[in-house]
C-alpha cells in the first residue's frame, strides 16, 4: 500500500443500483482531504490495493 496526498482513509458516500441490483456508480471519497473519486466497485475487492478497516 502506498498511500497518495496522505489519503489512506476512504469512506464508500455513493452507490447507485440499476433495476437489475447491479452497481453502475461508486464513489470514494477520502477522510483527510474530502476528496471524491468515482471508482469501479469491484476494484475494492482488490487486496493489493485496498485494505478494509481502519490502520
Amino acid at each position: 500500500m502506498n498511500p497518495s496526498n496522505k489519503e489512506k482513509h476512504f469512506l464508500v458516500t455513493e452507490v447507485e443500483f440499476n433495476e437489475e441490483g447491479e452497481v453502475i456508480h461508486c464513489l470514494l471519497e477520502a477522510v483527510l482531504t474530502n476528496r471524491s473519486e468515482p471508482i469501479d466497485w469491484a476494484e475494492l475487492k482488490d487486496e493489493n490495493s485496498w485494505l478494509q478497516g481502519w490502520a
